[in-house]
């Protein structure tokens, strides 16, 4: 299926050099960082992390121990819990226990003007207003059902021979030349570029890729 023409034989180890004069000195310094990073990390990084966790973080630590949450914990305590909680006591508890124990005295009243105000004037409403509800929903459920007969359902039907009509004579078609000129033109063009990216993989990066490992290998910087 590699239709593309491949290049000449000898202008592959012209290419090969070019790669290793160009690519071997940014590998080699490349790995020149490495070593020196690893270094830096090893014999500085270390211990300056071990003297940051011993004289700071540590000291650090204690001080706000002691001096912030433990201090902070005891006025929480002493100067909001305990004066919330004996207002607490004192404005709601006492007060809500002494009105539970008399609450007749407030819920009679309540229960006699739940009573004479909001049930029986509902009850009376509900019972003009029902068959006034029955009428009305019996209109309106009759003008959908003929709006839905007389124009919905022709409108969807209408609209559904619209849309088969375009989809025959236009979608379709358009669908037809898209997927010929996708087969014709992008395929072709797509196995080319293929062929040749396969090729400059194969025939310079791979090659030269494993000569600047041989080169490193053999000064030492790679094992």
């Amino acid at each position: 299926m590699n239709d593309a023409p491949r290049p000449p034989a000898w202008i592959d180890w012209p290419v090969r050099v070019l790669a290793v004069v160009f690519v071997l000195p940014f590998r080699l310094l490349w790995e020149l960082l490495a070593i020196i990073g690893r270094f830096l990390a090893r014999y500085v990084g270390r211990p300056l992390a071990w003297l940051g966790h011993h004289l700071i973080v540590i000291p650090a630590a204690f001080l706000w121990h002691y001096l912030v949450a433990v201090p902070g914990q005891w006025l929480w305590r002493w100067f909001v819990v305990v004066p919330l909680t004996w207002l607490g006591y004192w404005v709601l508890v006492v007060p809500g226990r002494w009105l539970w124990q008399r609450r007749w005295i407030v819920v009679r009243p309540l229960t006699f003007l739940v009573r004479y105000l909001l049930v029986i004037p509902a009850g009376w409403l509900l019972a003009v207003v029902t068959p006034v509800l029955v009428m009305a929903g019996n209109a309106v459920a009759t003008v959908a059902r003929g709006v839905a007969r007389w124009v919905l359902v022709p409108g969807w039907r209408g609209a559904g021979w619209v849309l088969r009509q375009v989809h025959r004579w236009l979608l379709r078609p358009v669908g037809l030349a898209v997927r010929w000129v996708w087969r014709h033109t992008v395929v072709p063009v797509y196995r080319t570029v293929a062929a040749a990216g396969r090729w400059v993989r194969d025939a310079v990066l791979r090659p030269a890729a494993d000569m600047c490992r041989a080169v490193l290998v053999s000064v030492g910087l790679r094992r």
